[in-house]
């Protein structure tokens, strides 16, 4: 054979495999999504009930946008959290049949953990969670108090069953940060006023405002140990061991401080209700700090 008939045989051998190895391949098609074990739509949901064992029962309901609890206490809710929880409920996928109700026990949902959801409808939606699996990682359920006992992630229990405290509103004071026009400061008989002028804070004390205002805005609760404020006394709100108050233009509110709780947190409670709860002992130094004079600018020495 010629030599060039060789190289032509040789270079139409290697087309051929490249054009094997490179050829466009056709894509599988993805898989569907698993659908949810319940479709829910969670705009149309108008009312929540949690309840646990030896547990507070949990009720929220809503009204226009808002979500408020009723109880085991009255208080507004934080509607984010309650957003998530019933997104939460509305993408449970992948959940597996694992026997049949007749030994509930057997399951943990003899006394389940439950959500009952209360549609605009008039309908509800329940699901009961019960105990975590042997092997862990999942758990069983059982929604509507029908069909068989299904197993699905933790996730799906610990994203449903909150306390009332995870699903209300745990801002420490409701204010407008951009139109805050003046603020006072008490605490240990010592008392500031500062007015925001047309050229902002005092600019000794501006970044300590600021700072101070910013804070706020971001506070939260760390806890609500008395929703009632019985124990105010108790707690050192009788005769706060310093007070906040922020005017800003069309309202005012207050912050009293109480008694130090534990090694990093204070009673606190503000002027939207009687409501005792706790925060961190950050914000009580913002605010104390701003009952004495600024420290003077450092100076540099002349040469």
């Amino acid at each position: 054979m010629k030599p060039w008939l060789r190289l032509l045989i040789a270079v139409v051998v290697l087309a051929a495999v490249v054009g094997v190895l490179y050829w466009p391949k056709k894509t599988p098609p993805a898989a569907p999504p698993a659908p949810p074990l319940v479709k829910l739509n969670g705009g149309d949901v108008r009312g929540v009930t949690i309840s646990q064992p030896n547990t507070p029962t949990v009720v929220l309901t809503k009204s226009g946008d808002n979500w408020a609890l009723t109880q085991p206490y009255a208080y507004a809710a934080d509607s984010a959290a309650v957003s998530s929880m019933l997104d939460s409920l509305g993408n449970i996928t992948g959940a597996q049949a694992v026997g049949d109700a007749g030994n509930l026990a057997a399951f943990g949902l003899d006394h389940p953990s439950s959500v009952q959801l209360t549609m605009a409808d008039g309908k509800t939606e329940q699901f009961d969670f019960g105990s975590d699996t042997p092997t862990g990682g999942n758990t069983y359920l059982r929604v509507n108090n029908a069909g068989p006992v299904e197993m699905a992630s933790s996730d799906a229990k610990s994203s449903a069953i909150k306390s009332a405290f995870l699903l209300q509103d745990k801002t420490v004071l409701h204010f407008p940060s951009d139109k805050v026009t003046a603020l006072d400061v008490a605490s240990a008989g010592k008392s500031q006023h500062f007015d925001k002028g047309k050229d902002g804070w005092p600019k000794d004390r501006a970044s300590d405002i600021e700072s101070l205002v910013d804070a706020l805005s971001d506070g939260q609760m760390t806890a609500m140990p008395d929703p009632t404020g019985k124990a105010a006394a108790a707690d050192g709100l009788a005769k706060p061991t310093a007070t906040l108050t922020l005017t800003w233009t069309g309202g005012t509110g207050k912050l009293e401080i109480g008694a130090k709780k534990g090694a990093a947190e204070y009673y606190a409670r503000n002027s939207s209700g009687p409501a005792i709860f706790t925060l961190s002992d950050y914000l009580v130094t913002d605010i104390t700090g701003l009952t004495t004079p600024a420290k003077p600018a450092a100076t540099t020495p002349a040469h």
